[in-house]
């Protein structure tokens, strides 16, 4: 049997948004998974950075607060993407902000700003864990 180009045009279609419909699928499972993963990674650089602030590890603080901003920046996307309460949005974002005031601080000498900071962005956590938190 022969396929027509309006077959072979049919079935290229057909094949292209099944595939579009699994990739849409498997990004929104995946983000579900990896906000967890953040919300590990977020834990324990939280903690990390209050160690590494009190200790005077500036270079230990920096990166862990970098990747604060990081995860914390992730976070905004994802609650953006899935149509969350603006307030999941607006918490991620002021997380973010918390997390880059650190190494400017640092930078700056002002351990006790950087300490304030990484302290709000930890007691930060509860409030939108309680409300957002897509596990419980």
């Amino acid at each position: 049997m022969r396929s027509t180009p309006r077959a072979r045009a049919t079935l290229a279609a057909v094949v292209a948004i099944t595939l579009a419909a699994a990739a849409i699928t498997a990004a929104k499972a995946a983000s579900v998974l990896d906000f967890d993963i953040w919300m590990r990674a977020i834990d324990k650089h939280s903690v990390e950075v209050q160690k590494n602030i009190a200790a005077g590890k500036v270079d230990a603080a920096t990166a862990d607060a970098q990747e604060l901003a990081r995860l914390y920046g992730l976070m905004e996307t994802y609650f953006a993407d899935e149509g969350h309460s603006p307030d999941a949005v607006t918490m991620s974002h002021s997380g973010k902000a918390l997390a880059e005031a650190i190494p400017a601080a640092l930078t700056a000498r002002n351990a006790d700003a950087a300490a304030s900071s990484a302290l709000a962005l930890a007691q930060s956590c509860n409030d939108c864990h309680d409300n957002y938190k897509p596990f419980k």
